[in-house]
């Protein structure tokens, strides 16, 4: 339901209120201030427009509120949640943009329900009591033009895996009693949770557009979370579009995902997509078949749409740290429209902002996510789709908190870096965009983002830098990366890695004229290397340096040269 619909609802639920008066002894008295509130007139079209949806059996909410009998033992629990903003589940700060899925209730909404509750929530008459809204169990776009099944996954009735994130046991094997134990398969138990090892192939004709995709787990009693990844993947990189592609996304709050008019996505014959499934265990084993209904769109595609994951994995989060920062960019490397956004962390993700640097200097938050909430994952709509210009470089800002004051924390005494389990954490922005001209954005490279990038920060201290990298049993190669180094301030590297733009913070930075010299966290998943960077700029702009690791660490980065942007190159 769009926001403007559900203002119109809302007016035909308080508009007689508002206007409706009564003359006593030549005084206008409002008709509210006439009656009590009641459920069945005043609060019920309440309940059932934005709470029943999830609030009835076999779905997520822990009661259901279907009627005053189920609302009556709950009311004062629900108006504290309601004041609070805790319900509707909405977490997108107002002040940054409107969005069209927006869930808060009006505050002529919020001071309904406290003053039934305060009343002593009285029923009313049962001839006021609007009908109970219809929800259709199965799928709720319709029937798909094709149901992809993924394999069915049994869920253990408890996780014996540890707190040690995605070096934890993994394992498919459940013994008697429905424990899951050791083994070597790529199913796991890490922190509690379960992770399956799925992955399909796409079996069409040809290639064909969706307008729309719904995934429909059938246990959602056990079920967080499934995100699809197209082919290349979370482990393998960018998909053939450039982007670090996701196809879909299901958590708890999340709806089928209709593209607009004319919009949407390419789905290709044999086309390879790998799923992150996330499961909570309940104490009883469970099963679980997860089905993907596509939806083809009719004649030709107007817009293409494309997801790029925007974010990074290099990062380390101490123990016991109260509020760390992690910071990230992503670089618009031509004009785009955004549709969605997707912010995304774990238990120990406290916020997230992303920041839009505009090439003419201006500033703009797109979306600020105040109190994250990792039960509660949600894709937020523009209500208008925002344009970003070529040359526009996105900041994604999100704080953790890894301290034992977190009541979310698995372990407060525990380094934690990115990882695909619970106990890891993440930190990304899942964006949704369209190209500005033309039906399909120009798939991207990391040359044309390197290049982008560098024309996004102030001259005289970007530098384009041909980065030779090296990881076990893999062939070295040159990355294209840019390395911001002012004169006075911390400095950043931007290096490019399977579709991802990882930020480095440059700290420490010091100079002696020429000669710089600054420290670099190196931190790729299992890698964490202490680099010592120092080098020289020649008078032309040419900088060449090394990397020395500290302590017991490795480098995969080796020396280094490069040229200040703009100067002649």
């Amino acid at each position: 339901m769009t926001t403007l619909s559900r203002q119109i609802s809302r007016g035909a639920v308080f508009g007689l209120l508002a206007v409706s008066t009564l003359t006593i002894g030549g005084l206008v008295v409002p008709a509210a201030a006439q009656t009590e509130v009641t459920f069945t007139r005043d609060v019920a079209p309440i309940i059932f427009q934005n709470c029943v949806s999830c609030h009835r059996p076999g779905q997520t909410a822990p009661m259901p509120l279907r009627s005053y009998d189920e609302v009556r033992p709950w009311a004062r629990g629900i108006k504290d949640k309601v004041v609070s903003g805790e319900m509707p589940p909405w977490f997108a700060d107002a002040r940054h943009g409107f969005f069209k899925n927006d869930l808060r209730l009006e505050q002529q909404e919020i001071d309904t329900i406290a003053q039934w509750v305060d009343a002593g929530a009285p029923q009313g008459a049962p001839s006021d009591l609007p009908e109970l809204p219809t929800f259709t169990d199965g799928w709720q776009l319709g029937e798909p033009d094709l149901i992809v099944t993924l394999d069915e996954v049994t869920v253990p009735a408890v996780c014996e895996g540890n707190a040690e994130g995605s070096g934890g046991l993994r394992s498919g094997r459940l013994n008697p009693a429905g424990v899951a134990e050791g083994g070597s398969s790529g199913a796991g138990c890490v922190g509690g949770d379960y992770y399956p090892d799925l992955n399909h192939t796409l079996d069409i004709p040809e290639q064909r557009w969706i307008r729309a995709i719904e995934v429909k787990p059938s246990n959602r009693a056990v079920t967080h979370h499934s995100v699809i990844f197209t082919t290349g993947g979370a482990a393998q990189g960018a998909s053939r579009s450039g982007f670090f592609d996701v196809l879909a996304v299901w958590s708890v709050g999340t709806n089928p995902h209709e593209f607009p008019e004319g919009s949407g996505r390419w789905v290709y014959p044999g086309q390879t997509w790998n799923i992150n499934a996330h499961y909570h265990p309940n104490g009883e084993v469970a099963t679980d078949r997860t089905e993907i209904g596509l939806y083809w769109g009719e004649g030709e595609i107007q817009k293409e749409v494309v997801a790029a994951l925007a974010g990074t994995v290099g990062f380390e989060i101490p123990a016991h740290a109260s509020n760390h920062q992690i910071r990230s960019s992503y670089i618009i490397d031509q004009d785009v429209n955004v549709i969605s956004y997707f912010p995304h962390g774990h238990v120990r993700m406290t916020d997230m902002d992303l920041i839009a640097n505009y090439p003419n200097g201006e500033k703009r938050s797109l979306i600020n996510v105040p109190e994250y909430d990792f039960d509660w994952q949600l894709f937020y709509y523009p209500e208008q789709a925002v344009p970003l210009p070529a040359g526009t470089r996105l900041d994604i800002i999100a704080h953790y908190d890894n301290s034992a004051a977190n009541p979310n924390n698995p372990d407060p005494n525990r380094a934690v870096g990115f990882g695909l389990e619970t106990v890891d954490e993440m930190m990304f922005n899942i964006i949704e965009f369209v190209a500005d001209e033309g039906v399909s954005p120009t798939p991207a490279t990391d040359e044309s983002r390197r290049d982008a990038l560098l024309a996004s920060l102030p001259s005289g201290s970007a530098f384009s830098v041909a980065l030779p990298f090296s990881m076990p049993f893999s062939p070295a190669t040159n990355l294209p990366t840019v390395l911001h180094l002012p004169k006075g301030g911390e400095g950043t590297w931007y290096i490019p890695m399977r579709g991802e733009l990882m930020v480095f913070p440059a700290e420490n930075v010091t100079w002696d004229g020429n000669a710089y010299q600054f420290d670099m966290k190196l931190r790729l998943g299992p890698m964490s290397s202490d680099l010592v960077v120092s080098g020289e700029v020649d008078a032309d702009g040419a900088i060449q340096g090394t990397f020395e690791a500290q302590g017991n660490s490795l480098s995969p980065l080796q020396a280094f040269e490069g040229a200040l942007a703009g100067a002649g190159n």
